[in-house]
């Protein structure tokens, strides 16, 4: 069966792949995250659906994993687990991706990858621990990736010890290299950071010691059981795997104390002690996924025996007073960090406070002087305020007429539009012409066409007419060619006959003289002669009768020929009139039809040409009265300015000796007057742009 065998619940292969490229695009993105379980469960589902995973290898591969450290760490996570829980045939195409791996274990430009989150080291490590598993698999293509003990036994079976011996000691050279990586993960956790992607990794890596811990146990047990001095002969094998069951114990507790991790998979718990490999009271619990939920933790697995219900032993209650120690003086610092932060907060809000009261008081001073000038600047806020009016009737008339021109300009958009769209009507009325010029002339080459088949059918006809009457004119020829045969005939027939009535006469007078005999001879002979010549004559008739019926039969046969072809010419012929006429009529009616509808929205088009005209005209009619109108406001407006200069200019003559003090306080009146006209002219700009979307 073909790896690409097609899958009946999937259904669409093509789709399944974009699919899954664009879950692995998510599953590695930039962000310092771990991959979605939905997406690298996508690409589980698709290795199983259709039975490979070079979609998810060529997707890997398209990705720019080199220039990002957090990406490419994604990858190799989402990696691992579709190699672990994937079809059987995934791990056999990894085996031919192993130079992609060492690709990316080489990092940028073949040296290592450049980065602040410190994963070139974790990158490393992984990627050789992957390589690895891949390599065990190699040699031990019996396993499949989750290392499956009853799999294993149907496969293979326990009965060959020292195949048993080599396989756990593989297996558990694996598992060092494991714990070596999960250790580095630890070391390589940040204070400052959530180190999500780096708990993201360490599921698998439980998941996996957790198989391959299970595995070995019942390997071991069978092994014991069924191999003489197992005592002595398994020490080795007892030594590493009691040393490796503390490492894991050691492993999970530490997993345990990560939150995260424990609302992703339920972490195992293992005995204190390791299992008694000469028994068979070992029932390990397997590992599920936790629920995804807000929640706490959630109960753990049952533990492998009933010693999982005792106490640590005093390395991890040392650990966990470090632990705590750490945790003690991580608090302090916080506090310590707490406590600074809230001394910067207070001597900025000291500072605050001051300002505050520094900006009362010059603002209690600036009411005094404002108190003080009021009645001086009343004048100069009216005379502001009528310059201030007269400028904004200024901007209004100026916007107006930005108004004005506006209008013109869409107006004259507007008439160029439909001018374009007038001449795009007459090229295509043109093209339409042109077209129906290039029917016409094909409606003429086929008229053509039809002379064309008429006169050669005439030549044909006036051809088989003039071989009708050749063959008349022979039979003619045959049938006086018969009639003279047969006069001749008749005429040797009387002659016999007279010569027959000669001869009865001369036998009457056999007996007179030798002259007798002697004509009677000549007679004979004569007769004789006659009687050739009229055989001869026969047999030319009976020559001719047949010739004569020959040409009859052959005549008769070639008239109903001519008669079929004449005919079936005919009918051909008209079927090919009826046929071009026709055609040429739907032809030249359809194009009749364009041609009226063409017209009709040429003149419709026309009609909205002069109706947009006539609105110009009026507009520019009503331009005309407003700027009319527009002139004399200005007019009055020029002559209330002029007084208002002459009134300013006396105000200064009085306040000439205060100079300075009243220049600072025009100074002043000037700018917040500025403000108040930039309010009214947006006000006036926003006016003048809702009246231009009106008109």
């Amino acid at each position: 069966m073909s790896q690409y065998q097609f899958s009946l619940r999937m259904g669409d292969r093509v789709k399944a792949e974009q699919e899954v490229m664009t879950s692995v695009r998510k599953a590695t993105n930039t962000d310092e995250t771990a991959p979605k379980r939905k997406h690298v469960r996508n690409c589980i589902v698709f290795t199983w659906d259709f039975k490979t995973s070079m979609p998810v290898w060529e997707c890997m591969k398209s990705q720019p994993l080199k220039a990002s450290e957090v990406q490419c760490y994604k990858a190799i996570i989402t990696l691992h687990k579709v190699i672990r829980e994937g079809h059987h045939v995934t791990i056999q195409e990894a085996l031919a991706q192993t130079k992609f791996l060492e690709d990316l274990a080489h990092g940028l430009g073949g040296g290592v990858y450049t980065g602040w989150q410190n994963y070139s080291v974790l990158i490393r490590a992984y990627i050789n621990f992957l390589l690895a598993k891949l390599e065990y698999h190699r040699l031990h293509p019996e396993f499949n990736g989750m290392f499956d003990y009853k799999e294993y036994v149907s496969l293979r079976g326990t009965n060959d010890p020292n195949e048993g011996y080599e396989t756990i000691a593989d297996l558990m050279s694996l598992q060092d290299r494991l714990d070596e990586f999960q250790k580095l993960v630890f070391r390589n956790f940040q204070p400052a950071s959530n180190n999500e992607c780096r708990i993201a990794s360490l599921v698998p890596l439980v998941e996996e010691s957790y198989g391959i811990y299970k595995f070995a146990t019942h390997m071991l047990i069978a092994m014991h059981q069924r191999v003489d001095g197992a005592e002595q002969a398994l020490e080795p094998l007892r030594k590493r795997y009691n040393a490796q069951h503390y490492a894991l114990r050691k492993f999970y507790y530490e997993c345990s104390n990560l939150r995260y991790l424990t609302s992703l998979i339920n972490v195992p718990r293992l005995p204190q002690h390791p299992v008694n490999l000469f028994g068979d009271d070992f029932v390990p619990s397997p590992i599920t996924d936790r629920p995804e939920s807000t929640d706490g933790r959630g109960a753990s697995t049952p533990a492998l025996a009933s010693a999982s219900r005792s106490t640590p032993t005093i390395d991890l209650e040392a650990e966990r007073k470090a632990a705590e120690e750490l945790q003690r003086k991580q608090q302090e610092e916080e506090r310590q960090q707490k406590l600074l932060i809230q001394q910067q907060i207070e001597i900025r809000r000291r500072h605050e406070e001051e300002e505050r009261q520094r900006q009362m008081a010059i603002q209690q001073q600036m009411e005094q002087q404002r108190a003080e000038q009021q009645r001086q600047l009343e004048e100069q806020q009216r005379q502001y305020e009528e310059q201030q009016r007269l400028q904004k009737q200024r901007e209004q008339e100026q916007l107006a007429k930005l108004q004005q021109e506006q209008l013109q300009r869409q107006v004259q958009g507007k008439m160029q539009e439909l001018e374009q769209q007038i001449l795009l009507m007459r090229g295509q009325h043109e093209r339409d012409q042109l077209t129906i010029t290039q029917y016409n002339q094909r409606v003429g080459a086929l008229e053509d066409q039809i002379r064309q088949l008429q006169q050669f059918q005439q030549q044909q006809d006036a051809s088989k007419d003039e071989l009708i009457r050749q063959l008349q004119e022979q039979i003619e020829q045959w049938r006086q060619k018969y009639e003279t045969l047969a006069k001749l005939y008749a005429q040797l027939r009387q002659e016999h006959l007279d010569l027959l009535g000669k001869f009865k006469q001369a036998n009457l007078k056999a007996n007179s003289a030798a002259e007798v005999m002697g004509k009677m001879d000549r007679l004979q002979a004569e007769m004789r002669r006659k009687n050739l010549e009229l055989a001869d004559m026969m047999r030319e008739r009976d020559k001719a009768l047949a010739d004569l019926q020959r040409l009859e039969n052959s005549r008769s046969d070639e008239l109903d020929r001519l008669r079929n072809e004449l005919e079936d010419s005919q009918d051909r012929e008209r079927e090919l009139n009826r046929n071009r006429g026709s055609e040429a009529q739907d032809m030249l009616r359809k194009f009749n039809d364009q041609r009226d509808e063409l017209q009709r929205e040429l003149d419709a088009r026309a009609a909205e040409a002069d109706r947009l005209r006539r609105q110009l005209d009026d507009l520019r009619g009503e331009h005309e009265g407003l700027r009319q109108t527009k002139d004399d406001e200005i007019a009055v407006l020029q002559a209330g300015m002029d007084h208002s200069i002459v009134a300013m200019a006396n105000l200064k003559k009085q306040v000439g000796g205060n100079q300075g003090d009243l220049q600072r306080r025009l100074d002043a009146v000037l700018s917040e007057h500025a403000l108040k006209l930039k309010r009214i002219l947006d006000s006036i700009l926003r006016s003048c742009a809702d009246k231009a979307d009106e008109a």
